[in-house]
């Protein structure tokens, strides 16, 4: 649910992303949406209420290779990583089915309580299971994440 601090998020995440020299892309996109009434949307929430979408995104504009990959390693660790940890004190959370890999331990181990502690991990891996039982639609991301199906 919305808390109203949209735009101090905001002013963290760039702050931080110019202290730490990241070549983020502009713009950052940030939307609202009313509350969904699907427990595994990040939106889910009381009918009345609003939420907040920021959306970082990654653009390739070189042909260069080495640049390519070392682009996508930044934005696929250090910049993602960053908007989680700027996140945490806005109770931010990713959405399950946009997730990057954390580059080290500590911030994996802090994405999978966050998915668990903000989603119904238990029941979606359940459905996962009756729906597909040989994780067709799965991958090694999303059941390090959020758990295999069970």
């Amino acid at each position: 649910e919305n808390s109203g601090h949209d735009m101090q998020f905001m002013t963290n995440l760039l702050q931080k992303i110019e202290s730490q020299k990241i070549p983020a892309h502009a713009p950052i996109e940030q939307r609202w949406s009313a509350s969904s009434s699907s427990s595994m949307s990040p939106a889910h929430g009381p009918k009345e209420g609003l939420h907040c979408w920021v959306g970082i995104i990654m653009y390739l504009p070189s042909d260069d290779e080495t640049e390519r990959n070392e682009i996508t390693k930044r934005f696929q660790g250090q910049y993602c990583d960053l908007v989680r940890e700027v996140g945490l004190s806005f109770g931010i959370v990713s959405h399950w089915g946009k997730l990057e890999m954390p580059i080290s331990g500590q911030n994996f181990l802090l994405l999978r309580k966050s998915m668990a502690s903000r989603y119904p991990l238990q029941a979606f891996n359940a459905s996962r299971l009756y729906y597909d039982p040989n994780n067709i639609l799965g991958n090694d991301l999303l059941d390090l994440v959020l758990g295999k199906p069970m």
